[in-house]
């Protein structure tokens, strides 16, 4: 019998952190709970590690008939995440990164929900960052101000609506750990498109909003690591490709309704301002953050304007 859920697992010299995130999903496993032990399928792809983990995979697997270990050159996360689709067995797909872990009880309501509600192509959670050492950086959800608003003081599953495209554009409100898909609906878009490195995963779920419903679960289900030197620190990568995935799937701005579209704009801007600054662009900066004003006015554009107007004139 296949399983209900298979969670598809990247890595690359993550072995010091990939048996925690497999612990993390089998705690989600209860005799008597929502999901019964045996209910979900395991599929990590080492992508061309070289710490060991690729064998320390093909261990585990042995004993394990829930456990999939694909072992590749590297590639890349995207290709990876495509091998792992290939080879899940679910009907339903969730994503979990190797340095990640999954919070009690983040999985099983909306499993549920999806497999009550076939059209659902996309449903996502609330997403805590933290530090190496446990620090608390935020919650991807209080972080957006347009998501924060829309969601007010509601609690439990909610649907995106016919909106859901604009504000998955607008706001990057969909954590890539605490994803549920359909695996058929990911193949039918697609998949990942590699080449966009960083981006690879808005772009999918872009594509996703156009293609069924998608939902969102106020649960805080994932735990995030930030780790310095992680791949979506690399600023230049991640500002091409933002760029890319915006001009392929946004044909006609217009037709974006606000306020996601200036807040769409607007977040170009300041990642094209984030990169003139890290290069030492003074003017390029200013002119980044006066567009990003006048596309989205707040105090967040306003304050990043008059930063990169002090420096030009050498006040800071």
């Amino acid at each position: 019998m296949a399983p209900r859920l298979s969670v598809v697992i990247p890595s690359r010299d993550c072995l010091a952190y990939l048996p925690d995130a497999i612990a993390s999903i089998r705690a989600q496993e209860q005799l008597g709970g929502a999901i019964a032990p045996g209910s979900i399928e395991i599929v990590v792809v080492d992508d061309g590690s070289t710490d060991g983990t690729g064998d320390w995979l093909k261990a585990q697997a042995a004993h394990d008939p829930l456990l999939t270990a694909l072992v590749h050159a590297p590639a890349g996360v995207g290709a990876a995440r495509n091998a792992g689709i290939a080879a899940a067995r679910a009907e339903i797909i969730a994503f979990l990164d190797a340095d990640d872990q999954y919070l009690p009880d983040a999985l099983a309501d909306r499993l549920a929900l999806m497999e009550e509600r076939p059209a659902i192509a996309l449903t996502f959670a609330d997403v805590m960052s933290v530090t190496p050492d446990g620090a608390l950086v935020g919650y991807q959800f209080a972080y957006w101000p347009l998501f924060r608003r829309w969601i007010g003081g509601r609690t439990g599953l909610l649907p995106l609506g016919e909106n859901a495209f604009a504000m998955l554009l607008a706001e990057t409100v969909c954590g890539t750990s605490s994803v549920m898909t359909r695996k058929a609906m990911v193949q039918a878009v697609g998949g990942f498109v590699p080449h966009y490195r960083i981006s690879e995963d808005w772009d999918l779920w872009l594509k996703l909003a156009r293609a069924g419903e998608v939902w969102c679960s106020t649960r805080r289900a994932t735990r995030y690591l930030v780790r310095p030197g992680s791949t979506s620190r690399n600023m230049e990568t991640l500002v091409s490709s933002a760029q890319a995935v915006f001009d392929t799937n946004v044909p006609d701005i217009a037709a974006v309704p606000q306020p996601w579209r200036g807040a769409a704009v607007a977040r170009l801007h300041a990642g094209s301002a984030d990169l003139a600054r890290h290069r030492g662009d003074k003017a390029g900066a200013l002119r980044a953050s006066l567009s990003a004003l006048i596309a989205a006015p707040s105090r967040r554009t306003l304050r990043e304007l008059a930063f990169d107007g002090a420096r030009l004139l050498g006040l800071r």
